[in-house]
C-alpha cells in the first residue's frame, strides 16, 4: 500500500469515526452545553476576554478552548456539529502528531502512519473526540508541544533544532491556555524524564531554555489581557482549580482513590487492548528502540504518577498519555506480524464468531419480540430498527476482522484491525438512549421545542440546575437565577452577580413583579412547577412538561 493510499485511508476513518456522528448525537449537560454556551456568549457579545456563563464569571478554565468552540460555531454554525468540530479536529491533530513522533523515534517504515489509526481507534480519544470538552484540545496540544520536543532533540541541524523548540514552547502556551498549569507541566515531566533515561545532562539543561523564553514571551500579553478583563482570575484559578482542588478532596468535586486511573488504562485503549497478548509479545522480543521505549514509559508513568497524586479524578484526565500507548501498541503489533506466521490464531476466529453470535441474536429480536428488554422504555420510539442496525454492524466488524486476518503484509493488517471495528463505532451516536433525556437534570434536546418562547420572554427565571441548558437552548444569558447550585455554585460570590439569584420563596414574587413590564418564562425542574402554583399565584398562559423539564409563560399584566 503505498503513502498515498495509507494516508487517504487515514482521512477516512476520522470522517467515517469523528465527523459523520458529530450531530447523530443529543446535546448532553452539563459539560456540552456549559462549554457551548460559555462559547455562544462570547460569539453574542463580542467580548473575547471575559469568561461567563449565563452572564456569570466562570473562572475555572482558561479562554482558548472556549475561543476555538466560538470559533467552529461561528464557520459551521450554532449548532452540536459546529460545538463539536474542534475536539474532533483536535483528535485528528494529536493522530498525526503521535504518528509523527513514532515515526521519528523508531524509524520503521509506515510506523508513522499505522501509530495515527491506532490513535484514532482508541476508546478514549474516540469517546472525546466526539464530545464537546476541552481535554481533547488540551491533549492536542500536549502532544505537539511533545512532537516538536523530540524533533528537537533528535535533529543535528541547529537552526531546525531551535525552531523546533521554540514551536513546542508555542504548543505548550495553547495547553496551558486551554486547560491551565498542567499545560506547561506535562511537557516538563515528560521531556525531563526522557533526557534523564537517556543520560543527556546537559540537554537537561539546556533544550528546555528556548521552549520557556517562548512561552513566556507568547504567554505574557494574554496573560495581562485576561487579568485585564477578568480581575481575581488568576488568583482563583491558582489557588482553588489547582492547589486546593489537587490537596483537598474534601472541596474536590471529583474525590477517587489513588488507583483510580490503573483500570481506566485497559478500558481507555479498547479494542486495541483486546490484543495485549500479541501487544507483549511484540513488545517483550523488541523493546522497538531505545529512545522510543524511554520515551512512552515516561509519556505515560509520569503524568499518571501526577494525576494519581491528585485528589480529584476523571477518566478525560488521562486522554493526554494514550499517544504514548498508541505508538507502543503500534511498534509492539508490527513486531509481532513481522516475526509470525501470518496465520489466524484461535482467538481470532472464537473472536469473530462470537460476533457473528451477536449479530445473529440482536437480528433475532426483530423477529421474536424484544418487550422483555425494556428497550421500548429505553428508547422512546419503535427500537427494532436499531436491534437491526446493531445486527449489521456487528456482521461488518466480523467481515472486515476476516479481511484484515487475510492480509499478507503486516502493516496492511493492521490499518485494517483498525477500520473493522468502524460500522459499530459510526452508529453508537444513533443508539443514544432517549429515557436518559427524560432523566437527565438538564434536558438540552427537550428544551429545544420552547426554545422561541423562552427567547421571546422578556424575563427569565430558571433554576441554577437549568441555567446552561436554557442558555444553550435559547442563546440568552440575561437570567434570574432560582439558586445559586449546580454549574453557578462558586465561590466567586461577587456582590453584583448574587443580585442575580434569588431563592425559591421568592419565585412567585418575582415573577409578578417582571410582568409588570413584559412576558415571564419560568424554567425549572418538573416536580418543582408545582410548588409555585399556590393559591393567588401568577396564572400561567401555557405550560409544558417533558420528563425533567417543566417550562411556564406568564404573559404581561397592564
Amino acid at each position: 500500500m503505498s503513502a498515498r493510499a495509507i494516508t487517504g485511508y487515514i482521512y477516512l476513518l476520522f470522517v467515517l469515526l469523528y465527523l459523520l456522528p458529530l450531530a447523530m448525537r443529543p446535546i448532553i449537560s452539563p459539560d456540552e452545553s456549559r462549554y457551548g454556551a460559555i462559547a455562544l456568549e462570547m460569539l453574542h457579545s463580542k467580548d473575547w476576554w471575559s469568561m461567563k456563563l449565563v452572564g456569570l464569571r466562570y473562572y475555572e478554565k482558561p479562554p482558548l478552548g472556549y475561543w476555538l468552540t466560538a470559533a467552529s460555531m461561528a464557520v459551521f454554525g450554532e449548532n452540536a456539529w459546529g460545538l463539536r468540530f474542534a475536539p474532533a479536529l483536535a483528535a485528528l491533530v494529536t493522530a498525526i502528531a503521535t504518528g509523527k513522533i513514532a515515526q521519528r523515534i523508531c524509524k520503521i517504515p509506515n510506523i508513522g502512519m499505522i501509530a495515527t489509526a491506532v490513535q484514532l481507534t482508541l476508546l478514549f480519544p474516540w469517546v472525546f473526540g466526539n464530545i464537546a470538552i476541552l481535554d481533547g484540545i488540551f491533549s492536542a496540544f500536549l502532544t505537539v508541544c511533545v512532537a516538536f520536543f523530540v524533533y528537537a532533540a533528535t535533529d543535528q541541524e541547529r537552526r531546525w533544532r531551535i525552531l523546533f523548540l521554540a514551536l513546542s514552547g508555542v504548543a505548550a502556551t495553547g495547553a496551558f491556555l486551554t486547560k491551565g498549569f498542567l499545560g506547561l507541566a506535562f511537557p516538563a515531566i515528560i521531556a525531563g524524564g526522557w533526557l534523564i533515561w537517556q543520560m543527556r545532562w546537559r540537554d537537561l539543561f539546556v533544550l528546555p531554555l528556548i521552549p520557556i523564553a517562548t512561552a513566556a514571551i507568547v504567554a505574557a500579553p494574554l496573560i495581562i489581557a485576561i487579568h485585564k478583563h477578568n480581575p481575581g482570575f488568576w488568583d482563583y484559578f491558582f489557588w482553588v482549580e489547582h492547589v486546593r482542588r489537587f490537596t483537598s478532596p474534601d472541596s474536590n468535586q471529583h474525590p477517587e482513590p489513588w488507583w483510580y486511573f490503573l483500570p481506566m488504562i485497559p478500558v481507555g485503549a479498547l479494542l486495541w487492548s483486546l490484543n495485549i497478548g500479541k501487544v507483549w509479545s511484540g513488545f517483550r522480543t523488541s523493546l522497538f528502540c531505545g529512545r522510543g521505549a524511554s520515551l512512552c514509559a515516561t509519556w505515560i508513568a509520569l503524568p499518571l504518577l501526577l494525576l494519581s497524586a491528585s485528589s480529584g479524578k476523571l477518566p478525560a484526565y488521562i486522554l493526554p498519555i494514550f499517544p504514548a500507548f498508541s505508538i507502543l501498541i503500534a511498534t509492539s503489533l508490527l513486531n509481532y506480524y513481522s516475526s509470525t506466521l501470518f496465520k489466524t490464531s484461535q482467538a481470532d476466529q472464537v473472536g469473530r464468531w462470537l460476533l457473528v453470535a451477536a449479530a445473529v441474536l440482536f437480528a433475532s429480536f426483530i423477529f421474536t419480540g424484544h418487550q422483555w428488554l425494556y428497550s421500548d422504555p429505553l428508547w422512546r420510539d419503535n427500537s427494532t430498527w436499531r436491534f437491526g442496525l446493531i445486527a449489521l454492524a456487528l456482521l461488518s466488524w466480523a467481515a472486515l476482522d476476516h479481511w484484515a486476518q487475510r492480509a499478507s503484509v503486516p502493516t496492511n493488517r493492521l490499518l485494517r484491525m483498525a477500520f473493522s471495528p468502524a460500522p459499530l463505532l459510526l452508529i453508537t451516536g444513533m443508539l443514544f438512549p432517549d429515557a436518559l433525556l427524560e432523566k437527565s437534570k438538564v434536558g438540552v434536546e427537550t428544551l429545544r421545542t420552547q426554545s422561541q418562547a423562552i427567547a421571546q420572554a422578556h424575563t427569565l427565571i430558571v433554576d441554577a440546575n437549568m441555567a446552561t441548558c436554557v442558555a444553550y437552548t435559547s442563546k440568552k444569558f440575561d437570567m434570574t437565577i432560582i439558586g445559586p447550585g449546580g454549574e453557578l455554585d462558586n465561590e466567586l460570590k461577587l456582590p453584583n452577580e448574587q443580585a442575580r439569584f434569588i431563592t425559591r420563596e421568592q419565585v412567585l414574587a418575582q415573577i409578578a413583579l417582571a410582568q409588570k413590564t413584559g412576558s415571564v418564562a419560568l424554567v425549572t425542574m418538573r416536580n418543582d412547577l408545582k410548588a409555585f402554583q399556590a393559591p393567588g399565584a401568577p396564572m400561567t398562559q401555557s405550560e409544558f412538561i417533558d420528563g425533567d423539564v417543566s417550562v411556564a409563560l406568564f404573559a404581561q399584566v397592564k
